[in-house]
């Protein structure tokens, strides 16, 4: 039997040790009990009314990558939210593999399943992060904490004249939402807006040329993710190219973990470390 989130959209998260938080949200006696407008429940599930929404709240988790682990705090919105599903013949690794399918069609990334417990983030297009862990229970019953990190302040992609006054000014713009598939180089739908974005200014600039660049964070091993960036680097140049911009007008490069401008140690610093950036050349 297989079931699916009802609907869902767009980032890892694993043994909350303490959580509080201010301004609880819990359903009144008449209405529903809320519900999480990426992570949904399974078809056929129950939302009890003991499920509730925080307007900050805080997840200790532990993070495992490829090839190191450590302790990290996830920061934001939180709901703890308590579902039953009608058939409660469902098991445990049913409704543990129904989320792991949906997290990983969305891009997601998946840590730490075991029997009963499963941790897994998703990145939204704006650059925030959405941390879920899953408990399944006996009798078809679950329970989801999810923390939603707040976006970064992502507005001059959208926008073409801030993003040419970065250049002219700085000479250097870093690029947030290009997405890319988990540990891959493949686009992700959701990053044609700023390639249009891109491909715009280049147009009404036929002079402008750019080094595109790939970072990473340093989870993982640093050789790994210099060849990712590169490859990343790589696709963004071959994405304009068929927005029709001229081969000799942009360079490809990867740099990995080597040009950090945030703190690794730090969930928000690894946010800003993931990036494309984009240099004017001469």
């Amino acid at each position: 039997m297989t079931r699916s989130w009802r609907r869902t959209a767009p980032a890892l998260l694993a043994c909350a040790l303490f959580v509080w938080g201010s301004a609880t949200v819990r359903a009144a006696q008449d209405d529903p009990p809320p519900e999480h407008p990426v992570i949904k429940p399974m078809t056929g599930a129950t939302a009890s009314a003991r499920s509730h929404v925080d307007d900050f709240g805080r997840l200790v988790v532990n993070y495992r990558g490829a090839a190191a682990s450590d302790q990290r705090v996830a920061e934001g919105r939180y709901w703890e939210l308590f579902y039953q599903l009608a058939d409660r013949a469902t098991s445990r690794e049913e409704i543990l593999s129904n989320y792991e399918s949906e997290a990983r069609r969305l891009g997601g990334e998946v840590f730490n399943r075991s029997s009963t417990r499963m941790v897994f983030r998703l990145t939204q297009p704006g650059g925030g992060v959405i941390w879920c862990r899953l408990d399944a229970r006996s009798g078809g019953a679950y329970e989801l904490e999810i923390i939603d990190e707040a976006e970064l302040d992502l507005s001059v992609e959208f926008d073409a004249d801030a993003l040419l006054d970065a250049l002219n000014r700085d000479g250097r713009v870093a690029i947030y939402g290009i997405l890319f598939d988990v540990n891959r180089a493949t686009l992700r739908p959701g990053s044609g807006t700023v390639l249009d974005t891109i491909a715009s200014i280049m147009d009404a600039d036929p002079g402008l040329r750019l080094e595109v660049q790939g970072h990473t964070d340093a989870t993982g091993t640093a050789e790994r993710n210099r060849v990712l960036s590169r490859e990343r680097a790589g696709a963004v140049v071959s994405a304009l190219r068929l927005y029709g911009v001229g081969a000799g007008r942009l360079v490809a490069r990867g740099f990995g973990p080597d040009q950090p401008i945030g703190d690794n140690s730090t969930d928000e610093g690894r946010q800003r470390n993931r990036r494309v950036e984009l240099v004017r050349l001469p």
